[in-house]
């Protein structure tokens, strides 16, 4: 009975172990899968169809996606990248540099100076 017992309670306690061992940790993983995003206003020669929205986010390393389409070349877009803030300035500046990328701003609220 006792043998039986101690059986059990190794059982559970290696099974507690194993499970614990499994869970990925956290702290590594938030640093390792960081992201940053930023909403951009961009304009376009042509309408951002899937294609192009692809070709684009291969050029500037960073994931774009079409949130809305403002006016008929200009249109806002969520870019994602992995790292930090500077990641996705750098991505930003890259999309700048494609020649079908007319211009490339920051969504953000403006006054009226």
């Amino acid at each position: 009975m006792a043998v039986s017992r101690a059986r059990t309670l190794l059982m559970l306690m290696l099974g507690f172990a194993a499970a614990a061992c499994a869970q990925p940790r956290t702290d590594v993983a938030e640093a390792a899968t960081s992201m940053c995003t930023l909403r951009v206003i961009v304009a376009l020669d042509a309408a951002p169809d899937a294609a192009l929205l692809a070709d684009l986010s291969r050029f500037s390393g960073a994931r774009l996606e079409l949130i809305r389409t403002m006016t008929s070349n200009l249109h806002l877009l969520a870019l994602e990248a992995q790292g930090d803030d500077s990641e996705c300035k750098a991505a930003m500046e890259r999309l700048r540099g494609d020649p079908r990328v007319r211009s490339v701003d920051v969504d953000e609220r403006r006054k009226i100076q």
